[in-house]
């Protein structure tokens, strides 16, 4: 009786570990999948910080180009109400 229950308690430890083990290994790729999305968008993030300019610089441009900048004339505007109605 004794060597059944000793049996059965080290059966039950290696399911316990096998199970343990399973989980921290679906743990793990759920890790690096994350990681991966991560590191993506942390390219593409750095893709446009550098490709950024600093608002100096695209004043100097802009002022360069001598753009006649103007505000609209009502006529060349559309309100989000009229924008509404024209879109049903």
């Amino acid at each position: 009786m004794l060597a059944i229950v000793l049996i059965t308690t080290v059966a039950l430890g290696y399911v316990h570990q096998q199970v343990e083990l399973l989980k921290v290994n679906y743990s793990i790729n759920r890790n690096k999948d994350s990681l991966l999305v991560l590191l993506d968008q942390n390219s593409a993030l750095m893709y446009n910080v550098n490709s950024l300019q600093s608002p100096v610089y695209l004043d100097e441009v802009l002022s360069a180009r001598s753009l006649n900048l103007e505000v609209p004339s009502r006529w060349q505007t559309i309100g989000l109400a009229e924008a509404a109605r024209v879109l049903e």
